[in-house]
């Protein structure tokens, strides 16, 4: 099997702006081309007849909501065509109820494709928020939007089992093709964003044997619980002091999985709120991705490239 690629125009549009004024801050725009993405076994069906639709929150930053179709998004890469390397599933936030796709997918990747690693964009499935045509579905999304971030609202229903479904078949699909893809079957790992690290942490816990990552990473995400999954694999997670939705968590769950004798590192900021995957704003948070770099080197995830 050839190694798949999303085609240039999706990345070509990711950092551009859409015409017009923007409507509440959010922009209807075109579904881009992933036709080439490569689509995920459904394991936990659930009806959702809602089309999926796009949105653009600021000029370079787009949302993707009522997604139905799981897919796995290969980033075109600069590493060497045979290069056997480790693999990173990003695994974008947005509260189930959209994917924040250039924040904390392909911003994030063309950073990460740097640091000698196969990356990979999960679109998991998120909750049916109305359909998705811009006549009529595009309100329930801007309203949703505005509940999450304006006014907290949490959705009723639990889209945690369908995210880790698809998050376990991506990481089965990974390995699947570790061949075609020159990735290293034993370095795959999984980095999630806010309600994409609630997933990250249920996928580590589930202790599926084939579809365990090998290292993870949360990015602004839980902090607080007991459970430590067996043979917990190395854990990266940043989050700062005045983070909305995570604050008034306490850190027990770091602590639990740093004294079962797992590795650990963890990055508590004074300050950089929620969002910060690639959005500069001047405090101590903008050091995340570096010194995520340097843990990837540091646990030797990176750093031993094999092949041409």
């Amino acid at each position: 099997m050839k190694r798949l690629a999303l085609i240039a125009a999706l990345w070509a549009t990711s950092t551009s702006a859409a015409p017009g004024a923007w409507v509440d801050g959010v922009l209807p725009v075109a579904n881009p081309p992933v036709s080439k993405a490569v689509d995920l076994p459904i394991t936990l069906p659930r009806e959702n007849p809602a089309r999926e639709g796009w949105a653009q929150q600021t000029p370079d930053q787009r949302l993707v909501y009522n997604v139905s179709k799981p897919q796995l998004l290969l980033w075109p890469g600069t590493l060497a065509a045979n290069a056997v390397a480790p693999a990173v599933i990003l695994v974008p936030g947005g509260g189930y109820q959209f994917l924040a796709m250039d924040n904390e997918g392909f911003d994030v990747a063309k950073r990460l494709d740097k640091q000698g690693v196969r990356v990979f964009i999960l679109k998991y499935r998120t909750l049916p928020i109305g359909n998705g045509s811009v006549g009529d579905g595009f309100p329930a999304f801007k309203q949703a939007l505005a509940g999450l971030f304006q006014k907290g609202e949490k959705p009723k229903e639990d889209n945690r089992p369908y995210a880790v479904a698809d998050t376990q078949a991506a990481i089965r699909m990974v390995r699947a093709n570790a061949s075609a893809w020159h990735v290293d079957p034993a370095r795959v790992g999984i980095l999630g964003f806010s309600a994409g690290a609630v997933t990250v942490l249920a996928t580590t816990q589930a202790n599926a044997a084939d579809a365990r990552p090998d290292f993870v990473g949360m990015v602004y995400g839980p902090t607080q619980g007991t459970e430590v999954p067996v043979h917990a694999p190395p854990l990266f997670s940043v989050i700062a002091a005045d983070d909305r939705f995570f604050k008034a968590q306490d850190l027990s769950m770091l602590h639990a999985w740093r004294t079962s004798g797992a590795s650990v590192e963890f990055h508590l900021y004074s300050a950089g709120g929620h969002g910060f995957a690639s959005q500069p704003n001047g405090t101590t948070s903008d050091a995340w991705f570096d010194q995520y770099a340097l843990w990837l080197k540091d646990n030797h995830i990176t750093g031993q490239i094999t092949g041409k």
